[in-house]
C-alpha cells in the first residue's frame, strides 16, 4: 500500500466515472456532493478506488430502478468521512454488523457476489487508520461511511 496526500474528491469522481454506465443501465442517478475546499488525506488512491468502487456498485445492485445514490466528503475533526447513500432495500438491523465478515451474504439464496467485497474494504479502510459502519432501514435504503485521517 502506497499512501500518499490526496484530495478524497478525487478519488470519488474516479469512482463514479467508472460505475456511471452501470447506474445508467439501471436509470440510477449518482450525485456527488462534495465540498468546495479539498478534504486532504493520506491514502492509496488504487485501494481506495476498491472501497468506493465496492460501496457504490453494492449500492446499484440492491437500489431498484430509478433510484438514487449520493456520495458525500467532509472533514469532521481529525478525520475525512465519506458516505455513500442509496434509496434500495436495506439491511435488516441485526445482518449490519455480519455483512462485514468473510464470505457473508445478507440472505443464504443472495449470490449477487463472492461475499468478500465489504470484508475487504474493512481491511482496506482499517489498514489506512480509518473505520467503516452501515446505518440502514428495510425498505428505506442503507449509507456506508468511512474514515480516514485528515491531512
Amino acid at each position: 500500500m502506497v499512501a500518499e496526500r490526496h484530495d478524497t474528491a478525487d478519488v470519488v469522481r474516479s469512482a463514479m466515472d467508472a460505475l456511471q454506465p452501470l447506474a445508467a443501465a439501471k436509470s440510477i442517478v449518482l450525485v456527488a456532493h462534495l465540498p468546495p475546499k479539498p478534504v486532504m488525506a493520506h491514502y492509496d488512491p488504487h485501494r481506495l478506488q476498491q472501497v468506493l468502487s465496492n460501496l457504490i456498485d453494492n449500492a446499484i445492485k440492491f437500489t431498484p430502478e430509478g433510484g438514487l445514490i449520493r456520495i458525500r466528503t467532509l472533514r469532521t475533526g481529525s478525520e475525512c468521512r465519506v458516505a455513500v447513500s442509496d434509496t434500495g432495500i436495506g439491511i435488516p438491523v441485526d445482518k449490519l454488523n455480519a455483512i462485514f465478515e468473510y464470505f457473508h451474504h445478507v440472505e443464504r439464496t443472495d449470490r449477487t457476489g463472492l461475499g468478500l467485497g465489504l470484508y475487504i474494504a474493512r481491511w482496506i479502510v482499517k489498514a489506512h487508520g480509518g473505520r467503516i459502519w452501515v446505518t440502514s432501514r428495510v425498505g428505506g435504503g442503507s449509507t456506508f461511511y468511512f474514515t480516514l485521517p485528515a491531512d
